[in-house]
Parts: structure tokens; sequence; C-alpha cells
């Protein structure tokens, strides 16, 4: 990351490396979390996204971030950039609320 990305960056992102499912118009597919932060997430899955399309997120929160390894969360977000990285289709996405999976 370049000097001019970290001072763009809001809030810092906690890498890691987490099963995650996404859900967008309907339908569910499995995605891997490569980073976190308030902010938002950087997920890769298998299926391109649209730049500007909302989606859902759920994934089991980190234990880094103090919570128990058995509770999972909900992030409903906005797609910002997608690009490729490692054969596969990096989204990353702006969160813009948290809730509870249902």
């Amino acid at each position: 990351m370049t000097a001019l990305e970290s001072e763009l960056r809001r809030h810092r992102r906690t890498n890691m490396t987490r099963p995650a499912t996404v859900s967008r118009a309907g339908h569910t597919l499995a995605a891997t979390l490569k980073n976190v932060s308030i902010g938002g997430v950087l997920l890769l899955t298998d299926v391109p996204f649209s730049t500007g399309s909302e989606l859902e997120v759920v994934l089991m929160l980190p234990e880094e971030l103090g919570q128990q390894s058995s509770e999972s969360a909900c992030y409903h977000g906005r797609v910002v950039r997608v690009g490729e990285r490692s054969g596969q289709f990096a989204i990353a996405a702006q969160i813009q609320e948290i809730g509870n999976p249902v």
C-alpha cells in the first residue's frame, strides 16, 4: 500500500482469511473475507459484482475484535471497487449497516 492509499483510509484494517457468505438480489454465494475494518470489507468471490450494487455479508466475528468465536455478524453494504486478486474477483464494500444474520 502506498503512503497516499494509507492516508485515504479512515479506519484501521484487520487482515484475516475467513469464510463468509454474500447475498445479493436473492442469491447467496460463498466468499472469503480478506480484511475488515469498521468502515468496510474486502472479499474474494468467483462471481463478479458491479460497483454500486448492494450486498449482505455474513461471517463469524473474529476473536481479535473481542467477540466470542461462535458469534456471527451481518454487514449490509455497497460495492465501491472491484478488481482481480489470485484469480478471483476482489470486492471492496463499504459497510452501511451492521445487524444480526437472519
